[in-house]
Protein backbone atom coordinates (compact mmCIF):
# COMPACT_ATOMS: atom_id res chain seq x y z
CA UNK A 1 0.00 0.00 0.00
CA UNK A 2 1.20 3.86 -0.31
CA UNK A 3 -0.45 6.47 -0.90
CA UNK A 4 -0.07 9.35 -4.23
CA UNK A 5 2.82 11.91 -3.84
CA UNK A 6 1.39 15.31 -2.34
CA UNK A 7 3.40 16.51 -5.89
CA UNK A 8 2.33 13.84 -8.05
CA UNK A 9 -1.02 14.07 -10.47
CA UNK A 10 -3.52 10.72 -10.92
CA UNK A 11 -2.00 11.53 -14.37
CA UNK A 12 0.97 10.08 -13.29
CA UNK A 13 -0.92 6.14 -12.88
CA UNK A 14 -0.97 5.80 -17.14
CA UNK A 15 2.54 6.20 -17.04
CA UNK A 16 3.23 3.53 -14.17
CA UNK A 17 0.93 1.25 -16.15
CA UNK A 18 2.38 1.39 -18.92
CA UNK A 19 5.80 1.09 -18.03
CA UNK A 20 4.79 -1.82 -15.45
CA UNK A 21 3.38 -4.08 -18.15
CA UNK A 22 6.48 -3.83 -20.26
CA UNK A 23 8.63 -4.52 -17.18
CA UNK A 24 6.87 -6.78 -15.60
CA UNK A 25 6.75 -9.03 -19.02
CA UNK A 26 10.60 -8.63 -19.37
CA UNK A 27 10.94 -10.40 -15.60
CA UNK A 28 7.76 -13.02 -16.17
CA UNK A 29 6.04 -10.73 -13.50
CA UNK A 30 2.32 -10.43 -12.88
CA UNK A 31 0.55 -7.97 -10.57
CA UNK A 32 -2.66 -5.90 -9.64
CA UNK A 33 -2.59 -2.10 -9.06
CA UNK A 34 -5.80 -0.92 -7.51
CA UNK A 35 -5.81 2.66 -7.09
CA UNK A 36 -8.91 5.09 -5.52
CA UNK A 37 -7.33 8.34 -6.63
CA UNK A 38 -5.23 8.45 -3.37
CA UNK A 39 -3.86 5.14 -2.30
CA UNK A 40 -2.20 2.52 -4.49
CA UNK A 41 -2.51 -1.36 -3.83
CA UNK A 42 -0.54 -3.50 -5.24
CA UNK A 43 -0.44 -7.13 -5.58
CA UNK A 44 3.18 -9.38 -7.28
CA UNK A 45 3.65 -12.68 -8.34
CA UNK A 46 6.93 -14.46 -9.48
CA UNK A 47 9.97 -15.15 -8.75
CA UNK A 48 11.30 -14.01 -5.56
CA UNK A 49 14.05 -12.27 -6.67
CA UNK A 50 12.62 -10.01 -9.23
CA UNK A 51 9.54 -9.63 -7.19
CA UNK A 52 11.37 -8.60 -4.17
CA UNK A 53 13.51 -6.33 -6.74
CA UNK A 54 10.44 -4.73 -8.01
CA UNK A 55 9.14 -4.03 -4.34
CA UNK A 56 12.37 -2.40 -3.60
CA UNK A 57 11.89 0.31 -6.81
CA UNK A 58 7.81 1.21 -5.57
CA UNK A 59 9.58 1.55 -1.84
CA UNK A 60 12.01 4.59 -3.57
CA UNK A 61 9.16 5.62 -6.10
CA UNK A 62 8.83 9.39 -5.21
CA UNK A 63 5.56 9.41 -6.88
CA UNK A 64 3.95 8.12 -4.05
CA UNK A 65 4.71 7.73 -0.18
CA UNK A 66 3.88 5.86 3.20
CA UNK A 67 4.95 2.78 1.06
CA UNK A 68 3.76 -0.68 3.48
CA UNK A 69 4.46 -3.83 2.66
CA UNK A 70 1.30 -5.71 3.96
CA UNK A 71 2.17 -9.54 3.49
CA UNK A 72 5.33 -10.92 1.64
CA UNK A 73 5.76 -15.01 1.15
CA UNK A 74 4.98 -18.17 -1.16
CA UNK A 75 1.87 -18.39 -2.08
CA UNK A 76 0.76 -21.70 -2.45
CA UNK A 77 -2.44 -21.45 -4.65
CA UNK A 78 -2.77 -21.26 -8.56
CA UNK A 79 -1.57 -17.83 -9.72
CA UNK A 80 -4.28 -15.14 -9.03
CA UNK A 81 -3.85 -13.26 -12.16
CA UNK A 82 -3.43 -15.75 -14.83
CA UNK A 83 0.22 -14.65 -15.47
CA UNK A 84 -1.05 -11.31 -17.19
CA UNK A 85 1.66 -8.64 -16.73
CA UNK A 86 -0.27 -5.79 -15.13
CA UNK A 87 -4.00 -5.93 -14.61
CA UNK A 88 -5.20 -2.47 -13.31
CA UNK A 89 -8.29 -1.79 -11.60
CA UNK A 90 -10.06 1.57 -9.67
CA UNK A 91 -11.80 1.49 -6.52
CA UNK A 92 -14.90 4.10 -6.56
CA UNK A 93 -15.52 3.61 -3.06
CA UNK A 94 -13.68 3.03 0.76
CA UNK A 95 -13.11 -0.52 -0.05
CA UNK A 96 -9.86 -0.48 0.44
CA UNK A 97 -9.67 0.50 3.51
CA UNK A 98 -9.81 -2.92 4.94
CA UNK A 99 -7.04 -4.11 3.17
CA UNK A 100 -4.81 -1.19 4.00
CA UNK A 101 -5.30 -2.37 8.34
CA UNK A 102 -4.82 -5.98 7.33
CA UNK A 103 -1.38 -7.47 7.69
CA UNK A 104 -0.07 -11.06 6.87
CA UNK A 105 -2.29 -13.29 4.47
CA UNK A 106 -5.15 -11.90 5.85
CA UNK A 107 -4.16 -9.12 2.75
CA UNK A 108 -4.27 -10.80 0.42
CA UNK A 109 -7.56 -12.61 1.00
CA UNK A 110 -9.17 -9.18 1.47
CA UNK A 111 -7.60 -8.05 -1.59
CA UNK A 112 -8.98 -11.28 -3.71
CA UNK A 113 -12.38 -10.71 -2.16
CA UNK A 114 -12.57 -7.41 -3.86
CA UNK A 115 -11.43 -8.48 -7.02
CA UNK A 116 -15.05 -8.80 -8.26
CA UNK A 117 -16.26 -5.11 -7.17
CA UNK A 118 -13.52 -3.56 -8.60
CA UNK A 119 -13.68 -1.68 -12.41
CA UNK A 120 -10.50 -3.89 -13.79
CA UNK A 121 -8.47 -2.34 -16.97
CA UNK A 122 -8.25 -5.28 -19.49
CA UNK A 123 -4.90 -5.76 -20.65
CA UNK A 124 -4.66 -5.90 -24.44
CA UNK A 125 -1.14 -7.85 -25.41
CA UNK A 126 0.06 -6.99 -29.11
CA UNK A 127 -1.27 -3.67 -29.45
Amino acid sequence: MSRLAADSSPACVAEIVRAARQRNKAWWISSLLVFDGWRFCQYLEGDAVPVCALADRIRVDPRHTDFRQLHQGVFTGPPLLGGRSLVYALSYDDSLDSVEEARGPQAVVLLTGLLPALDQEPEFYGM
